[in-house]
């Protein structure tokens, strides 16, 4: 059986909604002057004269690009007291398991999915959820990058319908968007308008105070993905106290 593989993460470059330069590259001439400074070698016996080794410099944040928020990312102690992992603590096993896409382009901008409407899109794959499924919410984000409309359009998963899913054995989910939980803009509004209730801040994000699980964002190419019937491994790159790693997270589909 032949084996599809979908890439699902952005390249790592200057990402215009964080801090950091992104990636510089330090050129091969600069290789060449390296090995001449510190070990004589003439730049002229390279195979391209003039020219050796090139890298790149990175100067980005844990969550630039495609990134797995770790729970240490929602805060310093869950609510038992204890302490949230760290990315690098984050079990491997749970960033394997069988994918499933639930469709939520036809979200208003800022709307919040329910749990009704939740279960109505996995009646409408015809998808029973089970432990280990890794559930990626596509608004179609990722096609809006390095706009202004990135950060502000579609919606995101409501804290119900991400609980439920927690509770039926998932602890690894993702998203094309900016953020899991929906625009930033939608739910500070709301924190306001009820006269600064705390239960509206930052949703899903502190659910995983309380039930532990990591989220994607900033995925990619959502879109080439059927609903379900794939394979997702996603490893976050093993930073030390990293409160989020960059992933290149990938799709397997088994095609006749």
């Amino acid at each position: 059986m032949a084996k599809r593989i979908v890439d699902l993460s952005m390249t790592v470059d200057t990402d215009p909604t964080l801090e950091g330069k992104g990636v510089t590259l330090v050129p091969h001439s600069e290789g060449a002057k390296w090995n001449k400074d510190n070990y004589d070698i003439d730049p002229q016996d390279w195979p391209t004269p003039g020219e050796a080794y090139a890298i790149c410099n990175l100067e980005i944040t844990d969550h630039t690009g495609t990134h797995m928020d770790a729970p240490w990312h929602f805060g310093p102690r869950n609510a038992d007291g204890t302490k949230p992992k760290t990315i690098e603590e984050w079990p491997l096993e749970r960033c394997i398991g069988d994918g499933v896409i639930i469709d939520i382009q036809d979200c208003e901008d800022g709307e919040e999915v329910s749990l009704e409407k939740l279960k109505r899109k996995f009646r409408e794959i015809d998808y029973t959820l089970k432990p280990g499924d890794i559930v990626l919410s596509k608004t179609g984000n990722d096609k809006f990058f390095g706009t202004e409309e990135y950060m502000t359009r579609g919606g995101g998963m409501g804290r119900e319908a991400l609980e439920w899913m927690l509770d039926q054995g998932v602890t690894t989910v993702g998203t094309d968007a900016w953020s899991y939980d929906r625009p930033y803009a939608a739910w500070a509004a709301d924190y306001h308008k009820h006269g600064h209730d705390p239960k509206f801040l930052w949703p899903c994000h502190l659910l995983g105070l309380e039930k532990e699980y990591v989220h994607m964002e900033k995925m990619a190419n959502l879109d080439k993905l059927p609903p379900h019937g794939f394979q997702v491994i996603a490893m976050p790159l093993k930073i030390a106290g990293g409160t989020a790693g960059p992933v290149r997270a990938i799709a397997i589909i088994d095609e006749d």
